[in-house]
């Protein structure tokens, strides 16, 4: 397969994708605007091993001097998590970023949109994003929604992130008919927990029913299922305390005049500050988890597809 010529992908990312080997792809925009440093490198290095171990390649994917780069060295991982002015990469800001050769971090939607168009199969974040609290008094929805019912790549992930209305992101989930495979549980993780039962979607306990689940939804509708992993139970903290971290944290945003894109990266933050830390580990915890998952996942779709 021939690329564009503003892509530059790593030679092992580009030899697995020859051979059809398990590659799984990973979002930069955790590293630059989700975790402090130098947390966000030990965890990035970490959730890359844990794509290894389950028999699969990473693939990082960021923007820089006009290149969609996939995968990554050591050293380019220690510069991105280092950077301080990196740009938040969606799915409609890749052709700007590049066009003007930003540095640029990718989030759920923007690394959706590359490995789509490199071919790959699966796709492991935290949690996506969603719609926002008070979407009634000022409309704020992630992109992420939209591009989960026009992708080819599975995503792996805890939910949608705690910050957000989870039962409205739901909502809008079904209405853009966004095949929802619930992973080992009957529930809709909420990021930081297992959270409630989930209004819709099939229970998976087998990273095989994922695969044939990805293949059956491929053939019947040109897209992939979103994949909910809850964080294990003993890592868990409880809703009750999340919602007062989280309603003080809105309050402190809405009181510094931050908004849109800013509010998501603000908010984790704030929370990782006044739980002293719990949040971070917890982050971890449910990032790693979902690597691993998603690796044997993608392990199990190049059985299926050889």
């Amino acid at each position: 397969m021939s690329y564009p010529d503003w892509f530059e992908i790593s030679p092992e990312v580009e030899q697995a994708l020859k051979d059809g080997a398990p590659v799984v792809a990973l979002e930069s925009s955790v590293w630059c605007q989700g975790l402090p440093q130098p947390f966000n490198l030990e965890t990035a290095l970490e959730m890359e091993g844990q794509v290894r171990l389950a028999g699969a390649i990473p693939a990082l994917t960021w923007l820089e001097n006009g290149k969609a780069h996939v995968g990554c060295s050591r050293e380019q991982l220690e510069k991105l998590c280092q950077a301080q002015e990196v740009k938040k990469v969606g799915a409609g800001d890749i052709p700007g970023v590049l066009a003007k050769a930003d540095m640029g971090a990718t989030t759920v939607s923007g690394t959706l949109v590359l490995g789509d168009r490199l071919g790959i199969k699966v796709f492991a974040t935290g949690g996506i994003g969603g719609v926002h609290r008070d979407w009634s008094k000022q409309l704020d929805v992630s992109a992420d929604l939209l591009q989960l019912s026009r992708s080819r790549c599975l995503t792996v992930c805890s939910g949608a992130k705690s910050v957000l209305d989870i039962s409205t992101t739901l909502e809008k989930l079904e209405s853009v008919s966004v095949p929802l495979l619930l992973y080992g549980t009957d529930n809709f993780p909420e990021f930081y927990n297992e959270g409630k039962t989930a209004p819709f979607g099939t229970r998976c306990d087998q990273p095989s029913e994922v695969a044939r689940a990805l293949q059956l939804s491929l053939e019947l509708y040109g897209r992939a299922p979103l994949v909910v992993n809850p964080i294990p139970k003993e890592y868990g903290i409880h809703q009750d305390k999340l919602e007062n971290w989280v309603t003080e944290g809105l309050f402190e945003a809405q009181r510094k005049g931050i908004e849109g894109k800013a509010v998501t990266p603000f908010l984790l933050s704030y929370v990782a500050e006044v739980s002293d830390g719990q949040t971070l580990d917890a982050n971890r915890v449910l990032l790693l988890h979902n690597a691993h998952l998603a690796g044997l996942i993608a392990v199990a779709v190049s059985e299926i597809t050889a």
